[in-house]
């Protein structure tokens, strides 16, 4: 762990990063309501996440929160059956870190993945969830409509984290092999650069799948109060920990250092 730059590294197998992970989504989550009565969380797209959210969605019991040092955080949140502590969900709202330009029932698409993994088993009130949508022609008039939907939300909710940019209260985020993260791509400079939007359009051609997206912006990645990377695999597990270790420095994942948050990687080798 690095103090200066709050940030903090953990492997093992999946299984163990997983429910160490949904411990610590879950830990933060009850933290968050208790400090300011509610719980943002944008989530990650892709399939490594599958396992992570339904672990989420079904809750996490007493033994793992003491295996990890949480207990103490969460022991007031325990449910009336007694040991297994679920999200607040109905003071949780859901957004996303980006999206591709597919419709929502497409197998690419990180919405329906949610859906599939998380949204299908938990009680999350309809109208909590903010979904990207990268479905539309007009992309870059789909960032902007998605930006305000940000804006309003934080307006009317707690407007004290809303100045430059909106501060959520945890992040989740994937990484490719290639060091991207989000649909933030080395490649693509401008998109890097870019320090006043909240969401951007992209068209990345050497994504998997090539295609336009949306993407919440570096800048706003780096004002959230938590951060997590959640990697599973050898290749990407070690291009995690030359990042935490800061050996890759320009890599768009390597990018991501939050102002005044914490950064949490989460590795597996399959």
């Amino acid at each position: 762990m690095s103090t200066a730059e709050r940030k903090f590294l953990y492997s093992g197998s999946e299984k163990e990063i997983t429910e160490h992970a949904a411990a610590l989504i879950i830990t933060e989550a009850h933290r968050a309501v208790k400090d300011h009565g509610q719980f943002s969380l944008v989530l990650a797209g892709g399939k490594s996440p599958r396992q992570l959210y339904r672990h989420v969605a079904q809750g996490v019991t007493k033994d793992i929160f003491e295996r990890y040092g949480l207990w103490a955080s969460v022991e007031n949140s325990v449910n009336q059956e007694g040991e297994t502590v679920s999200m607040p969900w109905a003071e949780t709202w859901l957004f996303w870190g980006d999206e591709r330009r597919v419709p929502i029932a497409h197998p690419d698409s990180n919405y329906r993945m949610a859906v599939e993994s998380l949204l299908e088993h938990a009680p999350l009130p309809e109208n909590h969830i903010f979904r990207m949508p990268a479905e539309k022609e007009d992309s870059e008039k789909a960032a902007r409509e998605y930006e305000e939907t940000i804006s309003a939300f934080f307006r009317a909710t707690y407007p004290y984290c809303l100045q430059d940019f909106p501060m959520f209260d945890f992040i989740i985020l994937g990484l490719g092999e290639d060091g991207h993260t989000a649909s933030l791509f080395a490649n693509n400079a401008d998109v890097l650069k870019k320090q006043q939007r909240w969401v951007l359009a992209v068209d990345e051609p050497r994504a998997n799948p090539p295609g336009k997206r949306l993407t919440l912006s570096l800048p706003v990645i780096n004002h959230a109060r938590n951060v997590l990377f959640y990697t599973t695999g050898k290749e990407k597990s070690r291009l995690a920990e030359k990042i935490f270790l800061n050996k890759e420095r320009l890599l768009p994942a390597s990018l991501v250092r939050p102002e005044k948050g914490m950064t949490f990687w989460f590795t597996a080798q399959l």
